[in-house]
């Protein structure tokens, strides 16, 4: 009988050495946010050296005021940032799909075809700050998270906040 508990002891043993082990998801953002590379890649076209960094309290800060807007349903940049803590870009979608961060990054970049260098200025009547927080070249970390809408105009879509530190789109500086 001792023999026989034995063996399904070390049975148990095995079986539990050979089971999936559960992945840490505390892991370093800067090596498994995407979004981390796609800002890189997008800035890489413009100028070299400047890498952002990925950084949880960011990410947390954009979490939380993505469940803020989902929860409202409101559409509108974080009035608690008044004081320019850092940049923001926002993002919202009414179709009942998860976010495609390398799209909606993306489509902030392609702003730069309304952005004048030279003048320092967005085109007559287009928006471009997005694209310029993107690329500003002073910007060091990054988070962005996404939530999805409860109710409002967006409801059952997804918005998407991305914090940017330190902030860019100052006045008369260009962004690189």
């Amino acid at each position: 009988m001792k023999k026989y508990i034995l063996s399904i002891f070390f049975v148990l043993i095995f079986i539990a050495c050979q089971a999936p082990q559960k992945q840490d998801t505390k892991s370093s953002i800067s090596n498994t946010k995407d979004y981390v590379k796609i800002h890189n890649q997008l800035r890489e076209q413009h100028f070299q050296g400047h890498t952002l960094i990925g950084s949880d309290i960011l990410e947390q800060d954009a979490q939380n005021y993505a469940n803020y807007l989902a929860q409202t349903g409101k559409f509108t940049h974080d009035p608690n940032n008044l004081n320019h803590k850092y940049g923001e870009n926002l993002y919202a979608f009414s179709r009942n799909a998860k976010p495609n961060l390398k799209s909606i990054i993306q489509r902030w970049y392609n702003e730069q075809q309304y952005y004048n260098y030279s003048s320092n200025q967005c085109k007559t009547s287009k928006i471009c700050g997005h694209y310029t927080q993107i690329v500003w070249k002073s910007t060091q970390k990054v988070g962005c998270a996404s939530a999805q809408y409860q109710k409002g105009r967006f409801k059952g879509g997804y918005v998407t906040v991305c914090k940017y530190y330190p902030y860019g789109n100052i006045v008369g500086k260009r962004p690189y």
